[in-house]
């Protein structure tokens, strides 16, 4: 039988190899291996320091160098800048950990059992994301992962709207850990704000306001944001993935939105810009699919939050309205028309 001239199983392979590949880095993580090559080493002496077996340490290590992770000079290893960076347990930025657990937390390693006999009746019926995730976890090893970027547009382009002295109140609306509002609050000297949290996760931005002595100009609510009173009068809501969970009364939360704005201010909305087949993008279709499976029905798709935000008033910032810093950010901002 020969080859169909158009069609290549290539693409099948590449998948295959990106899987080993990612167990590679899984693995890795797990051995704490990034963590004894900040320098050039001999992989005996890594061996002798980790108590690893001489001979397949090194087939490993030598993996890790065929896919970009180590570089090598002889039987000399050592982590490129980027892995040093963030999977170096020294590293302020280290995100090892936050990394398996995502794995974990999302992972498919039930796929089959799902597809063949279904969602979890208990998720189906309450539709309760805390019931099948740890969110709490999630907050507080995600927190070094803000400071990768995330944090440092936010404040970049909250430049281009406020004044530095200028009397702002902020909102940070399911916002895990508040790590956004409370850089936020230290950047603006005069300013005030409300983190708002599930009851599970709520002790965290406790903890954080309180440890980083913000406590007369932060307050940390614990409760249901979608029928909860979120307070009034802020200048800026950081609305980050959570309109997700309002999906039964997407309308009514976004008019909660808007009233609690004062008028010309902002919302910074990140959704997960699912389209209306729920086909893409895979990041959040794939990323979500083990949740799904297990029964949880929250992924609002885009268009349907774009328009609700539209029949409320708001009105969405352009990119040259913030000079092209919208472009560093994983969100929209919104203004109150």
């Amino acid at each position: 039988m020969l080859q169909e001239k158009n069609y290549s199983p290539k693409c099948f392979y590449r998948m295959v190899q990106n899987y080993k590949e990612a167990q590679l880095l899984f693995a890795a993580i797990e051995l704490d291996i990034f963590s004894h090559l900040e320098e050039f080493i001999h992989f005996k002496d890594v061996a002798l320091k980790t108590g690893y077996n001489e001979k397949n340490l090194r087939l490993f290590l030598n993996s890790l160098v065929s896919i970009g992770l180590l570089e090598k000079q002889d039987d000399n290893y050592k982590n490129t800048p980027v892995v040093d960076c963030y999977l170096n347990k020294e590293r302020d930025l280290y995100l090892g950990e936050y990394i398996l657990f995502r794995e974990k937390m999302m992972g498919l390693g039930k796929i089959q059992e799902r597809v063949k006999n279904g969602p979890i009746q208990k998720v189906v019926d309450n539709n309760k994301g805390v019931e099948v995730y740890d969110f709490y976890k999630l907050a507080k090893l995600s927190m070094k992962e803000m400071y990768t970027g995330r944090i440092q547009s936010f404040l970049e382009a909250s430049e281009l709207l406020f004044s530095e002295n200028g009397d702002l109140r902020i909102l940070d609306l399911g916002g895990g850990s508040g790590i956004m509002a409370i850089e936020f609050i230290k950047k603006y000297p005069n300013s005030t704000g409300v983190i708002f949290e599930h009851p599970s996760v709520s002790e965290l931005p406790k903890e954080l306001v309180k440890e980083m002595e913000l406590e007369d100009r932060i307050k940390v609510l614990s409760g249901d944001f979608t029928i909860d009173d979120i307070g009034k009068d802020y200048d800026i809501i950081i609305a980050s993935g959570v309109l997700d969970f309002a999906k039964d009364n997407l309308q009514d939360m976004v008019k909660k939105l808007y009233k609690a704005l004062n008028t010309s201010r902002y919302l910074y909305l990140v959704s997960h810009d699912v389209d209306e087949d729920h086909t893409s993008p895979k990041e959040s279709i794939v990323g979500w699919l083990s949740s799904h499976l297990d029964g949880l029905d929250i992924l609002l798709n885009k268009k349907s939050i774009c328009k609700a935000l539209e029949v409320a008033g708001f009105q969405k910032l352009e990119k040259d309205d913030v000079r092209g810093i919208m472009e560093n950010l994983l969100g929209e901002v919104y203004i109150k028309a």
